[in-house]
């Protein structure tokens, strides 16, 4: 397959260019299975691992394959060793689960995202959600597009309610209402599938996203299960991420539920989510001006007047507050590594002068 048909472009080949000869290829990786990965290169697929070397290098979860990356693999046959992963021109992330400051990257190179909800009537949508998912779109850089599923089990009237709710909250971000079930609204999707370009789905369990996934590739290649009918919350059904190549030449990543949404980015994500908020901030009479309690704060006078709506500015202040929190970990996290790896190359160099007598 011609690296191109996997999404390479100029962006990847200015990082390959001055380690053509080494021996090293490069390869797409097309799923995640524990320590073992799945990667398409210009010979065919293969299997791969990081090497040993890049195991010690690599300072975080992060810095480690996550599908849709491109590596440079050295090997032969069907085993190859991971020995770099190229720059990504974009990701999906989030900090991972547990109340650590560790990013995890869900998804990377991917153009659109597919942020997808569903209308059956469950709390699979939800206004905050959203917040959440555009924040983590707008940090990783892909353009997002917002996913509305099961329309068909949606009246007519209600569908346009979800739209008004779409709209206040993303703006002129693209919506398509949709079915997997039925077909409805399908090609709508396609046509945010461009070739050569990566499209992924993320949102929580039992939103029909599998579903969605097979109905674009015409065949069943995802399991899809049912959601509880005591809650009206899905069970998860897609266990890793994955992906997949469509007639047209375009690529779709397929991704598990999500539960925990915690955002990984800073303060420029948040503006790109919430942008009369940010529009606001610009007025505020102190630059640093935290939009809690500061006078002159124009953000808290538009709230006050009713032209920012309250939960949405909670939703913001929430946001602010756990990203700096991370922020902090992640920082202070760096600095113990770092004097960590400091000590051990010092023990490295002590014992090479003392085995050397130098």
């Amino acid at each position: 397959m011609k690296l191109e048909r996997l999404g390479w472009s100029d962006f990847f080949e200015a990082q390959f260019a001055p380690l053509k000869g080494s021996g090293l290829v490069p390869a797409r990786v097309t799923a995640e299975a524990g320590p073992v990965y799945a990667v398409e290169a210009e010979e065919g697929p293969a299997t791969a691992q990081v090497s040993g070397r890049f195991q010690y290098i690599a300072c975080g979860r992060a810095d480690f394959p996550a599908t849709g990356d491109w590596v440079l693999a050295r090997g032969e046959g069907d085993l190859l060793m991971i020995e770099r992963v190229l720059d990504r021109k974009s990701r999906f992330s989030r900090t991972a689960p547990g109340g650590g400051s560790d990013e995890q990257v869900l998804a990377a190179n991917v153009d659109t995202m597919f942020v997808t909800a569903s209308l059956e009537g469950g709390r699979n949508f939800t206004e905050r959600g959203l917040e959440r998912y555009l924040v983590m779109v707008a940090d990783g850089g892909a353009s997002p597009v917002i996913v509305l599923n099961k329309c068909d089990l949606c009246p007519a009237d209600e569908r346009d309610d979800f739209a008004r709710r779409v709209t206040s909250i993303a703006g002129n971000v693209p919506l398509v209402m949709l079915s997997a079930l039925t077909g409805e609204g399908i090609e709508s999707l396609r046509a945010h599938l461009v070739p050569g370009a990566t499209a992924a789905f993320t949102g929580p369990s039992g939103v029909g996203k599998s579903a969605l996934i097979n109905a674009l590739l015409g065949r069943e290649v995802q399991h899809t299960g049912q959601v509880r009918e005591d809650d009206r919350r899905g069970r998860h059904t897609t266990t890793r991420r994955e992906l997949f190549f469509l007639e047209n030449g375009a690529m779709m990543i397929d991704t598990p539920g999500l539960r925990e949404l915690r955002p990984s980015g800073d303060a420029a994500s948040l503006e790109v989510a919430f942008p009369e908020i940010a529009e606001a901030a610009g007025r505020c009479k102190f630059r640093d001006c935290g939009h809690a309690d500061e006078p002159g704060c124009a953000v808290l006078r538009l709230v006050s007047e009713g032209a920012i709506a309250h939960d949405r500015y909670q939703a913001y202040m929430s946001l602010a507050r756990e990203m700096r929190v991370t922020e902090a970990l992640r920082t202070e996290k760096g600095r113990r590594e770092r004097k960590a790896r400091d000590r051990e190359i010092a023990k490295l160099v002590k014992e090479y002068y003392r085995i050397h007598g130098e």
